[in-house]
């Protein structure tokens, strides 16, 4: 095994420690965990489009001279 890959393996060792800490934390303080169905998902019953607006800059047009 290279020295690369044993970072890797103890980075996510770490991670996994991390992550599993901070669940633990979640569930001690009350929170509860939601299991979302198969099938269901995110999008609009109607079938329109849920757009997010990331700037309400307007675009100005360059003018050639």
């Amino acid at each position: 095994m290279s020295r690369a890959q044993k970072k890797l393996n103890q980075n996510n060792i770490e991670m996994r420690k991390t992550i599993e800490q901070d669940l633990k934390d979640f569930l001690a303080s009350g929170k509860k965990i939601q299991t979302i169905p198969m099938g269901v998902s995110g999008q609009d019953k109607m079938g329109r489009s849920k757009n997010i607006v990331i700037s309400r800059k307007r675009r100005t047009a360059i003018r050639a001279t």
